[in-house]
Order: C-alpha cells, then sequence, then structure tokens
C-alpha cells in the first residue's frame, strides 16, 4: 500500500455500522471518565494526606488540555452537526454550552489558589463531564443511531482525523 494516495485507501477502509461507532464512542467516553476520575481521586488524596496538590493538579489540568478538551472541540466540529437540528437541536445546544462551562472551570482550575479549592474545581469538572456523558451516551448518539441519513461511522473518522 506504500504510494497508496488517501482517496484509494479511504474506499478500501472497512464501513463501520452505526451501532459500531456507537459502542466506539460510548467506550471511549468510559475510557475519558474513567481517567479523568482516576486524576481527580489522585488530587483529592494528596489533599486529604496534606501533601502538595502541585503534580496532581497539575496532572488534572495536562489530561483536560491534552485529552477532554480537544475531544469536545472535536465532537462540535464532527458529531454535534449531525444533531444539530430537529428534535435534538436543543440539546446539541445545550451540549455546547456544557463545553463552555467545561472551558470555564478549566480556566478556574488554573487560578486555584490552594489543595481544598482544586479539589473543589476539579470535582465539579468531573460531575459535569460525567452529566455530559449520560446526555451524550444515552439521549444523542441513539437518535443518531437510528437516523438513516447519518453515518456515524463516517463521523467518527473525521473525529479520529482531527484528534490524531
Amino acid at each position: 500500500m506504500v504510494g497508496m494516495d488517501i482517496a484509494t485507501r479511504s474506499t478500501e477502509m472497512p464501513t463501520v455500522t452505526n451501532v459500531e461507532a456507537q459502542g466506539a464512542i460510548t467506550a471511549h467516553h468510559a475510557e475519558l471518565q474513567a481517567s479523568l476520575r482516576k486524576r481527580v481521586l489522585a488530587l483529592r488524596v494528596e489533599v486529604q494526606a496534606g501533601r502538595s496538590h502541585t503534580d496532581p493538579q497539575r496532572a488534572v489540568l495536562d489530561y483536560l488540555d491534552s485529552e477532554l478538551l480537544p475531544h469536545a472541540a472535536a465532537e462540535e466540529a464532527t458529531l454535534y452537526p449531525a444533531g444539530d437540528s430537529g428534535g435534538t437541536a436543543m440539546l446539541v445546544r445545550a451540549m455546547k454550552d456544557e463545553h463552555r462551562n467545561l472551558i470555564a472551570h478549566v480556566a478556574a482550575l488554573r487560578l486555584a489558589a490552594d489543595g481544598v479549592e482544586a479539589v473543589g474545581i476539579s470535582s465539579a469538572i468531573l460531575a459535569l463531564f460525567e452529566s455530559h456523558l449520560s446526555k451524550e451516551n444515552d439521549l444523542l448518539i441513539p437518535v443518531l443511531v437510528a437516523d438513516p441519513n447519518v453515518a456515524l461511522g463516517e463521523l467518527l473518522g473525521g473525529m479520529h482525523e482531527l484528534l490524531g
């Protein structure tokens, strides 16, 4: 396949069904949630033990900056437009607002004055993200899967292209 152009390769790639794409999306969401939860818990443990919060707070921020926020941006560019009309339009609008809330909370976490504040803000980020995932996994994605005009596999491929 060396020397084959991208257009040729993309036509030979297997088609991902909406149900398979749904499984991939929800599995990735579970990974994001578990990774964020692990980092927030590590921060909480260090603060409760009276140790420095600097490194675990940095770990939370690094994860948010490198994984979670780019994922949210990719969703807005690829997945959300498919649900931005009809019965899911208000849901998509609310989910975009939640992304803005996440960004604001991340900015606040950067400025946290001490470990207790960092734990509080990072816990709020985790709760907001978990609520957001429930809406996406349980409300938006099933509607997109059922829509014959939506090729969720192609949208998922577009997200992978954006995220690398």
